[in-house]
């Protein structure tokens, strides 16, 4: 797979030098510098640029398209396809962060509402203690004037009754 990216590259770059961006399908290099000595091969090759973007053809005549251009200025065939690597493991690594992220945020989602829940839970027991409060402070009062009517019924009985 090597020796094609570096066909690629060769050729790509020499179609990208060319005076007119303009090449014959049989003046492709091999990776050694030499022509193709196949036509098939040549024409092989040429299907393969093609359908990759790098060049039209008009039968045997390639013309290297603005993407050819943009990868030959950038650096050629071979960083391209390194970029492109870099760029997709830049991609899933982002992914990944993002996949963690999202959990992260769905625990803490739920952390949040189970403290939103005790929290609800507490404001219901301090309404209880308080009703429950009120409730025996209303008790304390009416036993403290049930004591206070209760002692003077007992010291005028005492004082009037028992006294004579």
């Amino acid at each position: 797979m090597n020796e094609v990216n570096d066909f690629i590259n060769l050729n790509l770059n020499i179609i990208y030098s060319s005076k007119e961006k303009k090449m014959f399908s049989t003046n492709f290099l091999d990776v050694n510098g030499k022509k193709l000595t196949q036509i098939e091969k040549g024409l092989q090759f040429q299907i393969y640029l093609e359908s990759e973007g790098l060049i039209t053809t008009n039968k045997s005549l390639c013309t290297i398209t603005p993407k050819g251009i943009k990868i030959s200025e950038n650096g050629g065939w071979i960083k391209y396809l390194i970029d492109t690597e870099k760029n997709i493991a830049e991609i899933e690594n982002k992914k990944q962060i993002k996949e963690n992220l999202e959990v992260e945020n769905l625990k803490l989602q739920k952390e949040a509402s189970e403290y939103q829940k005790s929290i609800r839970d507490k404001e219901y027991q301090i309404r209880n203690l308080t009703s429950d409060n009120l409730r025996l402070g209303n008790w304390d009062i009416r036993f403290r004037w049930y004591i206070a009517i209760g002692g003077f019924i007992g010291g005028f009985v005492t004082k009037y009754f028992i006294g004579k």
